[in-house]
């Protein structure tokens, strides 16, 4: 069943239960009070009549015969009223008097003397009538007193009070469920609206949100919903991103591993089917070298990005600025062969690191200022308050605004063709950024095309232990 319907029946319900209560517990209330009422005035009228017909028993002097006692009984019927009867009688003889609109008899509710007895009682045409019973002994004989009265008013007041309390129920309950109706409309409204968003989210609408449009709980899941939808949506582009640098990668790769081997496979097809002169030999053997090379350099960049993945590495203290000076040392030879000076100003501090690794994050600074056709390169290590930065610059070509975010993706390289060229596979940034991460830093670039590029990180000092 559907909330709104729900909202709608389960209130209706407890308002036809509440209602309906409400008017039997009032027309009962009223109805016992009223009979009460009449009951006790109808008592002491009953008391009264039989004191009177006691008193005038007891000065009778002309002998209670049957005509005495009708008069007897009938002065006291007058004393009654309209809609009033009267019953008097000796106990087991003939009625003296009776003016009752239902016959009473001597077997009916008896009482005891000096008790009174009560009962309502309906005759043919539905008149309820009011009977009191009572027996009295005078000079030796029982007499019966009945004293009646038509109650039948009480009951119509009471059926009169229903009737009104039914009209108040059923106007009550007509304008509640119109309310009701537009309440839980009202309060389905936004959910509905939210079922048809939700639907339009699953059906590959990511963008999808949720109007917010009240300030309840209703309001609250829609806020909620939408964060929800933003987070998914979020996390779909970013798979989507991964699935397509995955498929950049993919080819990529293949590209890079199939432009040596083609020409390893053509140039050593061609030394294979022809004979040829010593020189050409040499030159077509530098060739497949200089292609094997390539993919050899390819292999280990590759190599060293898996192992980073899978790895947990332990850092350990160490002086940065040994470290800086070895890495300096180790790209010196490469540096002097293509006639670039090579520079290092460093100030000695503690860091954590992992030593081979950070080896290799400096060395792939420095390979790739060394090919920015720069004509010197500086290594800078300066010590700041609570952080050690180390920048390496070059004052070659540069790199482009644009390209600057994509400089760490694998395999993206600047100038491809340069790259190739020195053995270069778009990997040696890819692997320096994801190492940078390991010691829980990010490279920073500044690089202005034709002056030259700097490469930046802050590492977090330790404590100074001149025993380590």
């Amino acid at each position: 069943m559907r909330f709104f319907y729900k909202i709608f029946l389960s209130t209706i319900l407890i308002l036809t239960v509440s209602l309906s209560t409400i008017e039997y517990l009032t027309v009962s209330y009223s109805l016992e009070h009223s009979v009460q009422r009449e009951q006790d005035s109808a008592l002491a009228q009953h008391q009264t009549v039989k004191y009177s017909i006691q008193t005038v028993l007891l000065n009778v002097e002309d002998g209670l015969d049957q005509e005495n006692m009708e008069n007897i009984g009938k002065t006291a019927a007058a004393t009654l009223g309209a809609g009033c009867g009267l019953y008097f009688s000796q106990k087991g003889q003939a009625c003296y008097y009776n003016s009752c609109e239902i016959e009473p008899t001597d077997s009916g509710n008896e009482v005891d003397k000096g008790q009174l007895g009560y009962e309502i009682s309906i005759d043919m045409d539905g008149s309820r009538y009011l009977q009191v019973r009572s027996q009295f002994s005078q000079d030796g004989r029982d007499y019966l007193l009945i004293t009646e009265k038509n109650v039948t008013g009480l009951f119509a007041e009471a059926d009169a009070l229903r009737k009104r309390c039914e009209l108040f129920y059923w106007v009550i309950l007509g304008a509640a469920s119109v309310l009701l109706l537009l309440l839980s409309w009202t309060m389905t409204r936004p959910l509905a609206a939210l079922r048809n968003t939700t639907w339009e989210f699953t059906s590959g609408d990511y963008g999808a949100r949720a109007k917010v449009s009240t300030h309840d709980e209703v309001g609250d899941l829609a806020r909620a919903f939408n964060r929800m939808a933003r987070t998914i949506e979020n996390k779909i582009e970013e798979l989507k991103d991964a699935a397509r640098r995955q498929e950049d990668f993919t080819a990529n790769f293949a590209h890079e591993l199939k432009t040596p081997m083609t020409s390893i496979i053509g140039y050593a097809d061609t030394l294979y089917q022809k004979t040829l002169p010593p020189d050409q030999v040499h030159q077509l053997a530098g060739i497949i070298m200089n292609e094997g090379m390539r993919l050899e350099a390819l292999s280990f960049k590759l190599l060293e990005l898996i192992t980073l993945e899978r790895s947990d590495f332990q850092l350990e203290e160490a002086r940065i600025d040994e470290v800086i000076l070895d890495a300096a040392e180790t790209a010196r030879p490469a540096a002097v062969q293509r006639g670039i000076t090579l520079e290092c100003e460093v100030q000695t501090a503690w860091v954590r690191l992992e030593y081979d690794l950070f080896k290799t994050l400096l060395l792939n600074l420095m390979d790739n200022a060394l090919k920015s056709g720069t004509d010197r390169i500086e290594v800078t290590g300066r010590e700041m308050e609570d952080d050690y930065q180390i920048c390496v610059t070059d004052y070659g070509r540069g790199i482009p605004q644009a390209e600057l975010e994509r400089i760490t993706e694998a395999f993206y390289m600047v100038d491809k063709s340069r790259s190739r060229k020195e053995h270069g596979a778009g990997l040696g940034l890819a692997l320096a950024a994801r190492i940078a991460r390991l010691h829980h830093t990010e490279l920073s670039y500044d690089s202005t095309p034709g002056k030259g590029t700097t490469v930046s990180f802050l590492l977090k000092k330790e404590a100074d232990d001149e025993e380590n």
